[in-house]
């Protein structure tokens, strides 16, 4: 080991993520939530710090909103706006924009569909958030990587690394 210079610097030491093997994935582009497992019941429940701090992370790094529920628009939009006010949702999609309105469907996976067609993305560019095992069997369906709830412990960062590792661990 040589004596440095003086100002002469060590070369940089890489971290851990920088070693990390590089996979082909999108970059993520928008949380999908489950409303009626994932989000709180505004009757019960209202809303959360944890969860207005969780959309508002997702919000300010540019990853777009989105709600799916297997209940009527009425009853969805009531609750996203009581929980989350206007404007940090990009789209809503229930079972009323199914064009067969069925529950199969709804547990298919058929509402994450719409909602990413409606964003313009593919499963790989985004992230499901659920609350229930129903939940992750429903994202599955349309082939998107879920994790469930936990709000204390969602933002932006979490919700971009945990889409990078569920992309990267099926690419092993």
């Amino acid at each position: 080991m040589g004596v440095r210079a003086k100002g002469q610097t060590r070369p940089a030491r890489s971290f851990w993520w920088d070693r990390e093997m590089r996979t082909k994935t999108d970059v993520l582009r928008a949380v999908i939530f489950d409303a009626d497992s994932a989000l709180p019941d505004v009757d019960h429940d209202g809303p959360t710090t944890d969860l207005i701090d969780a959309v508002m992370s997702l919000f300010v790094a540019g990853i777009w909103v989105g709600v799916v529920s297997a209940r009527p628009r009425a009853q969805v939009e009531t609750q996203v706006r009581q929980l989350l006010g206007d404007g940090l949702v990009e789209t809503i999609v229930t079972i009323d924009d199914l064009p067969e309105p069925s529950a199969d469907l709804s547990r298919g996976g058929e509402l994450y569909r719409l909602a990413l067609w409606e964003l313009g993305i593919t499963p790989r560019a985004a992230l499901a958030v659920v609350g229930s095992r129903e939940g992750l069997r429903s994202s599955a369906g349309a082939g998107l990587p879920a994790v469930l709830v936990d709000y204390d412990q969602l933002s932006a960062a979490s919700c971009q690394q945990a889409h990078r590792r569920w992309w990267m661990s099926q690419a092993a």
